[in-house]
Order: C-alpha cells, then sequence, then structure tokens
C-alpha cells in the first residue's frame, strides 16, 4: 500500500461521476437545476463546506504525514474523531460543498457515488494497516468510526 492508499481509485470514480452529472447538468438544465433555494443561500452552504473541508483535509494530510514517516499508527487529532478524515473531508465537506456552486440536484450524487467508492476500496487500507500494525489498530478500529464522528452529548 503506498501513502495514497486507495486515493486514486475514489478520486477517479468521484471524478468521473462529477463530470457526468456536470455534463447532464449541462445539456439538461431544466431537469436538473435547482430552482426552489435561493442561489446565494447554496453559495454560503457550499462556502462554508469548502472552507471547513479544505481546514480537515490540510490539517489531517499535516497529521498523517508525521506518523507515516516515523511509520506510526495515527490515532491523534482529526484520527481521534474518525479512522479516515482526509476521505471524510472530501465525501462530507468538500464535494457536497463544490457541487452546491453547480446548483444540480443530479449532482448531488457525486458525493453519495464518492461514500460507495469509498466503502468499496477501503477494506484494502483496513487490511494493510491491520497487517502493519495489529492489534493497536484493531483496538483503535473498535472505538473510532470510519467516517461519520460518534461524538457523544
Amino acid at each position: 500500500m503506498t501513502r495514497c492508499g486507495i486515493g486514486p481509485e475514489f478520486s477517479t470514480i468521484t471524478v468521473l461521476s462529477g463530470v457526468l452529472t456536470g455534463l447532464l447538468t449541462y445539456f439538461y438544465p431544466d431537469w436538473f437545476i435547482i430552482t426552489c433555494i435561493p442561489y446565494l443561500v447554496l453559495v454560503i452552504i457550499g462556502v462554508g463546506l469548502l472552507m471547513t473541508g479544505t481546514v480537515v483535509y490540510v490539517h489531517s494530510l499535516r497529521v498523517f504525514n508525521r506518523g507515516y514517516r516515523k511509520e506510526q499508527l495515527v490515532i491523534v487529532g482529526p484520527y481521534s474523531v474518525v479512522r479516515h478524515p482526509i476521505y471524510a473531508a472530501w465525501i462530507l465537506l468538500i464535494c457536497p460543498g463544490t457541487v452546491l456552486f453547480f446548483r444540480s440536484w443530479l449532482m448531488l450524487l457525486v458525493p453519495v457515488t464518492a461514500y460507495i467508492s469509498f466503502k468499496a476500496f477501503i477494506h484494502k487500507e483496513e487490511d494493510y494497516l491491520k497487517n502493519k500494525f495489529g492489534q493497536a489498530y484493531s483496538n483503535y478500529r473498535s472505538k473510532i468510526n470510519e467516517l461519520f464522528p460518534n461524538w457523544k452529548f
């Protein structure tokens, strides 16, 4: 497993779904453009999601890279909230934030497709981490969710 993990497969499928749904929206705007919500509202929400997603993504990469260089299991910072914060940033924040700029109901399938591709491929990373870190990863995995924080209020 490389430093990129399942990133190439995940990205390819996500980008292809974005291009396909974007083209369909472009050629059939009457079918897919969101008209019931003002565009300014979509932009404000989209900017908020993108800004938050970018912060989470960059911070997660920095924490990951520190641990990767030391060949340590990373379980601190964003990794104490979800096991895969880099993918979570893309699926839950960056993709939806970007899609809102296009005002397309159909393009809301992009984050759904990203999630499906994540679920289809993540076992490769999980298996690699289990083999590399053994019981420490199993313990971590049993306590921390993949993408969605398990906050108890």
